[in-house]
């Protein structure tokens, strides 16, 4: 029952009224916090609360993001690597190319030099294949009798001796290399003009029937003497390595290396020796 005074009934606030007093709580906050940060305390709170969560959420997109950028930056350098390595190897080809072609010309500028002191007519030729076996010392040359060449010709290198032609074919020739052991060489010791002979051994070669008194030594270099009319004389043949005089033996024991070698060049030249002027 209504007291005296009070009115029987009363009227909630409305929509639009209570809409009204927020608004005017939420300006009168903004200002007074724009001018006086009166609401810095209850930020501070907000955020202090809600941190964890706030990493908890954004942890897993920053590892996701840290994966992805690692995962590029491995590729990135796996490419690089890659073009790198790649870039390099092209340099490896060029440089073993043009040192193929330096030594080349060096061989060929040889040969021309030693074609000139000698005086002779020479055809020049490739080496189209070397034994296999160790054993077996001939090479097969690219150039045969259809360019003159003959059984018996003397085949040279820039650095020397290498051989002589056993056999012509049409378009090719073998050439057994003066190491293989059915060969012998007339040959003198530069040094003191000792006449000796020097026979294959292999990869190797040897002085035989050397009296153990002879003036010979290690480092002499011994070229041919040309009295076997196959050999013309002065090209370089070998240089001694070894000597060994012993006591029981009447001669001397000498080891030698080619000068030349078909291991170490690609062109070789064939010689014929030019004929004398015949006399008036």
């Amino acid at each position: 029952m209504a007291t005296p005074g009070q009115p029987m009934f009363t009227r909630a606030a409305g929509p639009a009224a209570r809409l009204a007093m927020w608004s005017v709580l939420a300006i009168t906050l903004v200002v007074l916090d724009a001018r006086f940060n009166a609401m810095g305390w209850l930020r501070a709170g907000v955020v202090a609360v809600f941190y964890p969560a706030q990493l908890a959420v954004r942890a897993p997109f920053e590892l996701a993001s840290d994966v992805s950028g690692f995962l590029v930056r491995h590729r990135t350098l796996q490419n690089e690597n890659e073009a790198l390595r790649q870039a390099n190897q092209r340099a490896d080809a060029q440089l073993a190319g043009l040192n193929a072609l330096r030594a080349d010309n060096e061989e060929l500028r040889r040969l021309v030099v030693l074609r000139q002191m000698n005086g002779f007519d020479s055809v020049a030729a490739e080496i189209l294949s070397t034994p296999r076996d160790p054993f077996s010392q001939r090479v097969i040359l690219d150039k045969g009798a259809n360019t003159g060449i003959r059984a018996g010709q003397p085949v040279v290198d820039g650095m020397g001796l290498v051989g002589q032609v056993t056999r012509a074919y049409a378009f090719s020739s073998e050439v057994t290399l003066v190491t293989d052991r059915s060969q012998a060489v007339p040959v003198q010791i530069q040094r003191t003009g000792q006449r000796v002979l020097v026979f294959g051994g292999g990869s190797s070669m040897e002085v035989r029937y050397l009296p153990t008194h002879t003036d010979i030594r290690q480092g002499d270099i011994l070229v041919t003497s040309g009295i076997d009319r196959v050999y013309p004389p002065g090209l370089v043949v070998a240089r001694v390595t070894r000597v060994q005089r012993p006591s029981e033996d009447p001669y001397a024991r000498v080891s030698c290396l080619p000068m030349a070698g078909v291991d170490r060049s690609r062109v070789l030249m064939v010689l014929a020796a030019q004929e004398a002027p015949g006399k008036p």
